[in-house]
């Protein structure tokens, strides 16, 4: 039996928002088996909480955006991959803005905060959902995510541009070790001509090539060399991990995805939630005998 696990002690780091720009801070605490992942906006009077939920969802344009009532949380999607990827299950997450810090772009100013100060095991196991059927989601432009049965969790991925350069595919096991080395690493990028669209719409304000790589034709910009051949896929995939988290249960199922986007990893999230439910239902109540 698998046991749930959390951080073993906080960790916190500072640094910019991608989307809004501002400095915050970041710190990650230690939480009771089953509570899930849970943000606090310790900027805020009486510091309201939000509770990462499919339910909770309320953008996903470039990030995936979740809150209740008023209180919101941008850009959830990489603390989110970064603490599931890494086996944690129950986690704290205090922020001092409205979004957490992007680092380099990348996952590993996090992982490497949790690897330091490592893990532990909590009294409850963790709560799987095998998939029992198929589940398929269509996007724009020939966009899918679809998942199968099976006894692991893989994802395999295909990421084409609008121009159709660049098209990379990446297939991978879910594994924390394999997680950290071949996920992880991975940056967030962004073709040059969104960005006059985007910045219009007032998102990555913090946005350089500090945190990003940028895409014109078929040059690519960044402050250093790609870390992999499949850098783009590779943090496709990450991102999946992150949205994924969205839903409570650890999922086993075979994934094949192509062109994902934070808009369909949660549209998928929303009809595994339903099978889910579906399997609850389907499921012979407990008779008891005398």
């Amino acid at each position: 039996m698998i046991m749930q696990r959390t951080i073993r002690e906080p960790v916190s780091v500072e640094g910019l928002s991608l989307h809004t720009g501002n400095p915050v801070r970041i710190v990650i605490k230690p939480a009771d088996a089953d509570s899930g992942y849970v943000f606090k906006r310790v900027d805020l009077p009486d510091e309201p909480t939000v509770q990462v939920s499919v339910d909770n969802v309320k953008q996903t344009e470039r990030a995936t955006t979740i809150g209740e009532g008023n209180v919101k949380v941008h850009t959830v999607e990489h603390v989110l991959a970064a603490l599931r990827g890494c086996g944690v299950d129950n986690a704290l997450i205090e922020l001092n803005a409205n979004e957490p810090p992007i680092g380099d772009g990348s996952g590993m100013f996090l992982v490497n905060e949790i690897l330091k100060v490592g893990t532990v095991e909590q009294d409850k196991p963790v709560s799987f959902f095998e998939l029992r059927e198929p589940v398929w989601v269509e996007g724009e432009d020939g966009a899918y995510i679809a998942a199968w049965p099976d006894q692991n969790f893989s994802i395999s991925c295909t990421h084409v541009s609008h121009t159709g350069l660049f098209t990379q595919y990446f297939s991978w096991k879910y594994d924390i070790k394999s997680f950290v080395t071949d996920i992880a690493p991975a940056r967030t990028f962004v073709f040059y001509e969104e960005l006059v669209p985007l910045i219009e719409k007032g998102l990555i304000k913090g946005g350089s090539l500090d945190n990003a790589i940028v895409i014109r034709g078929g040059t690519i910009y960044s402050q250093q060399p790609l870390r992999f051949e499949n850098e783009f896929v590779r943090h496709k995939i990450f991102d999946m991990i992150g949205d994924f988290a969205l839903f409570p249960k650890r999922l086993k199922a075979r994934i094949v995805a192509a062109r994902p986007s934070h808009f369909l990893n949660v549209k998928f999230i929303r009809e595994i939630q339903k099978a889910y439910k579906n399997y609850l239902s389907h499921l012979m109540p407990l008779k008891i005998y005398p």
